[in-house]
């Protein structure tokens, strides 16, 4: 009998404990969820802080059909309603405290369980931002997968802009922009967690995503009268892309930290590189010029053969990298119409790409160790293997010794398929009438 009502009484308390009767319990309707977060310097307060929810409005999933993308009258306007969003800024000492202070105008608690992305104005990201990762570090709510970003420009601006055009789910609107990165290979992805661990690391340095406002302005609208020349390079920072249309956010090139401060800036073709050492280069098409056809391109759809293979030793107290990157690639594009499908040609094709990637790859690792004088590549954590002890290598100072190692850099490309023609065919013209 006592048997039976101990288990009795274990089933009460467990019925008690599992339908969540608990003084701090919260309801998903009673919450606000901030997808996008914006930090930037503030005017009369330390920050200006920006956040972004959706509405629940035509859904629930914050559809671009409750406020016309944006295009409202000015009562919308005025209270931040784009594209089926709130966006609100105020002006506080820290992040948290605005949160708190916003709530004072909403309906619903602002909660950062679901935040998409936490973003730093270039200029705060010049000054350091640790004051405001360390909050985020320590608050139960925020999301440790958000990505983090530097904006050129201001994080306002930025978060004004973000809204969906195709499709109507915002959120999922941000994570497929997001997922871009393992397509292209020209902006990374560094969620807040490893970020923050970066930051206060010993063994390599923080980097994010670099991202901005395009305003159309760089697309020329008229032919000056001459043959424009190739420019197969990809040395674009965000809001210099030659486009029009579609979104004015813009995510290309890599923020470079040192420490929690901004020290540079890598554009798109320099993170391409940087993605292929660090092993998050997923995809991407890379165009060379044809070095018999002059003016001509060859498109390769590049993708890693495998994982880069690197190496550090010392020299007396002197580090040496070995950086050995294995590239596989597919041609998907011949503008001369040459047989370069023939396996003569293939070598020719597999030491032109051997070549250019090679040389870019060490001038991107030059930049970041010479100008910038940060390891973003974690070189520190094949270093300290070579170390007894992790107190060893602290005091060694991996970050300071980076600046005068010397690098070794080797890549096997591989071109393993021609796409969907076996051999190129010249084009036929006709050249006399028949009779």
């Amino acid at each position: 009998m006592l048997k039976v009502s101990k288990i009795i009484v274990l089933l009460i308390t467990f019925v008690y404990i599992l339908t969540g009767c608990t003084t701090d319990s919260k309801n998903i309707d009673d919450q606000a969820y901030a997808i996008m977060v914006g930090i930037d310097k503030g005017v009369e307060n330390k920050i200006r802080l920006t956040v972004q929810f959706p509405t629940y409005k035509g859904g629930g999933n914050g559809s671009s059909s409750g406020a016309g993308g944006g295009g409202g009258g000015s009562e919308e306007k005025e209270s931040g309603q784009i594209g089926g969003t709130v966006v609100t800024s105020i002006e506080c000492s820290t992040v948290l405290e605005g949160i708190n202070l916003l709530s004072t105008s909403t309906t619903r608690h602002i909660s950062l369980f679901h935040c998409k992305a936490i973003i730093f104005s270039e200029q705060l990201a010049y000054e350091g931002i640790n004051f405001y990762l360390s909050d985020f570090a320590r608050f139960r709510e925020t999301r440790r997968i958000a990505t983090i970003g530097v904006c050129r420009g201001k994080a306002e601006d930025y978060i004004m802009e973000n809204k969906t055009l195709i499709g109507e789910n915002i959120s999922k609107s941000i994570e497929l922009s997001f997922a871009q990165s393992k397509n292209s290979g020209l902006f990374p992805l560094v969620g807040f967690t490893n970020f923050y661990k970066s930051t206060i690391s010993p063994y390599s340095q923080a980097y994010s995503v670099y991202m901005g406002i395009n305003n159309f302005k760089k697309l020329e609208n008229e032919n000056k009268g001459q043959n424009p020349p190739l420019k197969t390079d990809e040395q674009y920072y965000p809001g210099e892309v030659p486009k029009k249309g579609n979104k004015k956010q813009e995510m290309i090139g890599t923020a470079v930290f040192n420490g929690d401060k901004l020290t540079g800036t890598l554009n798109a073709d320099e993170t391409r590189y940087f993605l292929m050492i660090v092993n998050e280069f997923k995809h991407g098409i890379l165009t060379v010029e044809d070095k018999k056809h002059p003016g001509m391109a060859i498109p390769f759809d590049l993708r890693p053969g495998r994982k880069s293979d690197i190496k550090v030793r010392f020299d007396k107290s002197t580090p040496v990298i070995d950086i050995n990157l294995n590239i596989e690639a597919d041609i998907v594009g011949i503008q001369s119409g040459m047989h370069y499908e023939s396996l003569d040609k293939i070598k020719e094709l597999n030491g032109l790409l051997k070549g250019c990637i090679e040389d870019e790859v060490r001038k991107t690792v030059e930049k970041v160790q010479k100008q910038m004088g940060t390891d973003i590549f974690g070189f520190g954590y094949y270093a300290a293997s070579k170390f007894l002890t992790i107190d060893d290598f602290e005091k060694y100072n991996w970050v300071s010794h980076f600046i005068d190692a010397k690098i070794n850099v080797s890549v096997y490309t591989n071109v393993r398929r021609t796409g969907l023609m076996a051999e190129s065919m010249p084009v036929r013209y006709r050249t006399k009438t028949a009779k």
